[in-house]
């Protein structure tokens, strides 16, 4: 969806809008990472754009559910979205800004558009994007695979062999240091 800027009243407008699974495979699910994430329940967005002189003043909501696959355990689970966004979108940087700029934490709030419209779907993408775990986990304390086996930890024990692993460092074991 996109929105433009000289549509917006001075008092600006409102937006509220769910987002499918459709939506979610194009803008979301991509890659050679497209089977470990999938939409759970329909996004659900809540925006208001307000114009304040030059910039526009973009706040809401992001809530729904994605399935996501654990990074240990293999096994898919439900991650709850609810997720705030309160930026600032601002005019394209100009000809004479260098191509390279360093970004300070009050920059991050920050966003462009092109003077004309503002790309709501990107902007909402980017949210859902930046809620996702790098490494997801279905529960803190998940055991995740057996290395020798595969078993999945969290369900039950394995039944493989104790292997013993030796390394390098276990001569180690028996130098004694004295104090």
């Amino acid at each position: 969806m996109k929105v433009r800027v000289d549509e917006l009243s001075d008092s600006g407008r409102v937006l509220h809008f769910h987002e499918t699974e459709a939506w979610f495979s194009t803008r979301i699910r991509s890659g050679e990472d497209a089977d470990e994430i999938a939409l759970d329940r329909p996004i659900n967005v809540d925006l208001e754009l307000v114009p304040e002189a030059e910039q526009i003043k973009l706040n809401g909501q992001v809530q729904g559910a994605v399935r996501l696959r654990c990074s240990r355990c293999l096994q898919d689970y439900v991650l709850k979205l609810d997720e705030p966004i309160d930026l600032l979108l601002l005019h394209p940087l100009s000809a004479d800004t260098p191509e390279e700029i360093d970004l300070r934490p009050e920059d991050l709030d920050k966003g462009f558009f092109d003077g004309v419209t503002i790309d709501v779907d990107l902007i909402v993408a980017e949210q859902i994007f930046l809620a996702l775990p790098q490494q997801p986990i279905c529960q803190p304390d998940c055991q995740g695979l057996c290395s020798g086996c595969g078993e999945d930890l969290n369900r039950e024990a394995c039944k493989c062999e104790k292997r013993e692993t030796t390394s390098a460092f276990d001569v180690l074991r028996s130098v004694k240091l004295e104090k």
